[in-house]
């Protein structure tokens, strides 16, 4: 899996510290043996650096630990930073002959008189100009309750008010050995060793032994001392000290939260706590009374109801899984490609408030990677948001003792139900735990990002109004795969198959994966969306608002994390040249073609606004980008992957390489190509709506009618960027049209360019699979003249005649033919109140062929 980016210790003189330690030749033998397998992140490295160039560092630690300073010092030393000279908390005069190990050099020796030894030392440390390294508690163990901790800040505070030129840094930083919650109640265990937050000496190290390679380090944003004297000269030096203990330990306390995630309550009490929650048994008291029975009646059915929900979180099977986890997916993956910054970005929003992860759901694998990678990068495993056709035996039990809990399908209806699970989500919420859920509700089939499902949203929104939180982000996230593992299951699926229910069975079958290899992964994450912004900026307030204004916003929030998933996705090379091959009617297409193509739907896709450059691989950090695409490669290891899978033919000829597509593989690389077509379906709309004047000029205002027209009949198919008026859209994208040289405007009429035809056929070509599924809908509607019938049997019916049509040639491309994109043209002959009912039939107005002719017209004029 992922491993965050670090650095091996070596060392350094760029930025020397102020005075050079000294360890000795059995010294650095052995310190490098024992903390060789802990990486410091490149990130913490040059933190540390600038700090040191700023001024004077003082690094502050949470709990007093030895082996933390003795890791620290001789880390400060192999990478060029100062290292301290001095130390507080330690406590133990039996460590004081050692100083020289752990200090890297001679004790800076205290003013004669000092009643306070320990911090007298830090405090000269500084004066002279050295680093000093000051820990805020002593471990929570019966050894440390009689030890007496130093407290420097006070004399630091007056001696930056003496030497105003000198600035001295108090550096935040965190080290913790194992990434798992502790428990709510510690026992006789944390009273003699230390609680695991602030372990004892005995606790710690062994910790060190055995979890040092999954060692988390970070260090935070340092305070400048100077500064915050400087903004209270007044203030006593005692006060200034006890705020900036105090920012410091809070500060400390909600690093190691992001990493570990709140303490850890037993099954019993999270039953116990969630169903006495106010607002629960309210709800439970008045549906007992509309039933004529005892306001505690429903405690059994709530009870039962929340076992099947709640999970039962276990750091030991956390650990289990994530090594079962790895093992699978090196054997499956090549790898996996994670968005080092946006994790960062996860980091800092998990700091300030709840995070809610929503990531894009293509695969059962979404499951599993998003954990590992939150794992790796230093963040808490999140309680995912599981479909119940999942929790069967033996995969519901592992899934819920990793963090998963499970929701039924449909809970309309069920009113107690309902209340249980909104009251557990309220209880997660306030605990502090990290949440995902994915917002498509189900896995994408076809690539594309489906509309968002607003019931998850819905209780998030509604717990976060009870007042449990000051604020709650929403983190979007795109998990994209070079291939899918599901992909034989969806295209069965999409053709109008059943899908194969989950159970254990169907797991023994799905182990034939683990014989075959699908690529790299990509995980890239949007800008987290905080609620309470949310709220302020819609002019919603939380506690005095409307139904009405809830659902809407509730909505908003939806379209802005399915938008920020698409934003964030990849700009997959993949996808580029499906989008061309699939686009090409003619037998094949020469490399240089698909090429040129290609080339020219990057480019399109970045000026209409995609984000991640397609040759942006690796752990998310751009680097300098080839000439062209063309030259890249991509383009070349794309068509090699398409071809060893069997979704293409490669064949040569005329000293050329000319590539067909598998007319049976269409459907995989029209997976691909969804997973891109967000970016381009603003100009491809254009493109379409220009292209239907038959190559003639067109007003502008009728340009946008057409394209208003087109974007109502897509409305179901593509999440469009909300907050954004259709007339700037099409006015921006015309813009583009320009500069790519399909059209021309002169005064108020938009013109064809003749030598910009086939750009903007190629660009129109993206939608046709779409236009022609609303055309067979739409076809479809005519045996309902005769009589209603139930929705399946219609779409059933509607496949069959769209087979018979692309047999005929009035369908020209067979991924038409998906039985998703009939039932999003379903949803748009609702909307438009064509059709209605479970048991389909026409509406009054659309019960004539006339009606429906006109209605194939209207889609007809896109595709001529």
């Amino acid at each position: 899996m992922a491993d965050p980016p670090g650095t091996s210790l070596t060392l350094s003189t760029e930025h020397p510290p102020a005075r050079a330690g000294h360890y000795g030749p059995f010294a650095r033998w052995l310190l490098s043996r024992m903390f060789r397998s802990i990486s410091f992140p490149d990130e913490a490295r040059e933190a540390l650096r600038s700090v040191s160039l700023r001024g004077t560092p003082v690094y502050v630690l949470r709990s007093s630990s030895l082996l933390h300073l003795l890791f620290f010092n001789w880390s400060f030393w192999r990478l060029g930073v100062p290292i301290a000279r001095a130390a507080t908390g330690l406590g133990y005069r039996i460590f004081a002959p050692f100083a020289r190990w752990y200090l890297g050099g001679a004790q800076v020796r205290p003013p004669a008189g000092a009643q306070d030894k320990s911090a007298a030392q830090v405090i000269e440390a500084v004066r002279q100009g050295e680093a000093a390294l000051v820990f805020l508690r002593m471990p929570k163990t019966l050894p440390s309750a009689v030890a007496e901790l130093a407290d420097p800040f006070p004399g630091l505070t007056e001696l930056q008010r003496e030497q105003r030129a000198r600035r001295i840094q108090l550096v935040p930083v965190t080290l913790i050995w194992r990434r798992r919650p502790k428990k709510l109640r510690g026992g006789v265990r944390d009273f003699l060793f230390g609680d695991p937050d602030e372990p004892g000496a005995l606790r710690s190290f062994l910790a060190f032994v055995l979890h040092r390679k999954q060692a988390m380090l970070k260090v935070g944003a340092p305070i400048d001392l100077g500064a915050v004297v400087a903004e209270q000269p007044q203030a006593d030096p005692g006060h200034i000290a006890r705020q900036v203990r105090g920012a410091l330990y809070q500060h400390l306390a909600r690093e190691a939260r992001v990493i570990t995630g709140p303490p850890l309550k037993s099954p019993q009490r999270v039953v116990d706590q969630t169903l006495n929650d106010l607002q629960l048994r309210r709800t439970l008291a008045e549906l007992a009374r509309e039933r004529g029975r005892a306001d505690d009646s429903l405690d059994r059915e709530a009870r039962k109801d929340l076992r099947e929900i709640a999970a039962r979180y276990n750091p030991l099977a956390v650990d289990v899984l994530k090594r079962i986890v790895g093992w699978m997916f090196r054997r499956i993956y090549d790898g996996v490609d994670v968005d080092a910054a946006g994790m960062k970005r996860l980091a800092q929003a998990s700091a300030r408030a709840p995070l809610v992860l929503c990531p894009s759901h293509k695969s059962h694998f979404d499951y599993m990677v998003l954990s590992v990678v939150c794992d790796d990068y230093g963040l808490q495993p999140p309680h995912i948001a599981a479909g119940d056709n999942l929790n069967f035996w033996p995969v519901g039990r592992f899934l819920r003792m990793g963090g998963a809990f499970f929701i039924r399908r449909s809970f309309k209806g069920d009113r107690v139900y309902a209340a249980v699970m909104q009251a557990y989500v309220k209880r997660l919420l306030r605990d502090g735990f990290t949440q995902e859920f994915f917002v498509e509700g189900g896995r994408s089939r076809t690539g594309k990002l489906l509309p968002p499902k607003l019931g998850m949203l819905t209780l998030e929104v509604e717990a976060w109004l009870t007042g449990v939180r000051p604020d709650v982000m929403f983190a979007p996230v795109s998990i994209s795969y070079e291939k899918i593992a599901e992909a034989g299951s969806y295209q069965h699926e999409l053709l109008g198959g059943e899908k194969q229910k989950e159970d254990a069975k169907a797991l023994l079958s799905a182990t034939k994966v683990l014989r075959t290899r699908l690529g790299r992964i990509t995980i890239r994450v949007g800008e987290p969306i905080s609620l309470a912004k949310l709220f302020a900026e819609r002019g919603v307030d939380p506690k005095n608002h409307t139904q009405e204004e809830r659902r809407a916003l509730v909505r908003a929030l939806g379209l802005r994390v399915a938008a920020g998933i698409n934003r964030a996705t990849p700009l997959a090379p993949i996808g580029l040249v499906s989008a061309v091959l699939l686009s090409h009617d003619r037998r094949g297409m020469s490399e240089d073609e698909v090429l040129s193509r290609a080339e020219f739907l990057h480019q399109a896709a970045l000026d209409a606004g995609a984000r991640t450059p397609a040759w942006q691989l690796g752990s998310g950090s751009p680097g300098l980008p080839p000439a062209s695409l063309r030259e890249s490669g991509l383009v070349q290891r794309a068509l090699l992957r398409l071809a060893a899978d069997g979704n293409i033919k490669v064949q040569e000829a005329g000293g050329q390489r000319f590539y067909s597509v598998v007319e049976e593989r269409r459907m995989a690389l029209d997976y691909h190509k969804n997973a891109i077509l967000h970016f381009l379906v603003a100009p491809a709309i254009l493109a379409l709506a220009v292209r239907s004047y038959g190559g003639q000029r067109a007003p502008r205002t009728a340009v946008l009618d057409r394209a208003r027209e087109l974007s109502r009949l897509l409305k179901h198919e593509f999440i469009f960027e909300p907050g954004r008026s259709l007339e700037s859209t099409v006015e921006e994208m015309l813009q583009l049209l320009v500069r790519w040289g399909i059209v021309v405007r002169e005064g108020e009429d938009v013109v064809p360019v003749p030598v910009g035809v086939r750009l903007g056929q190629l660009l129109g070509d993206l939608l046709r699979p779409y236009l022609e599924g609303a055309l067979v809908a739409v076809d479809a509607l005519g045996p309902l003249l005769a009589a209603p019938m139930p929705t399946r049997e219609w779409t059933r019916q509607a496949l069959d005649r769209g087979r018979a049509a692309w047999l005929a040639g009035r369908v020209r491309r067979v991924e038409s033919l998906s039985k998703a994109t009939l039932e999003s043209s379903l949803v748009m002959l609702r909307e438009r109140d064509v059709v209605r009912g479970a048991r389909l039939e026409l509406t009054a107005e659309f019960r004539s062929r006339e009606k429906i002719a006109a209605l194939a017209d209207e889609v007809d004029q896109y595709l001529r």
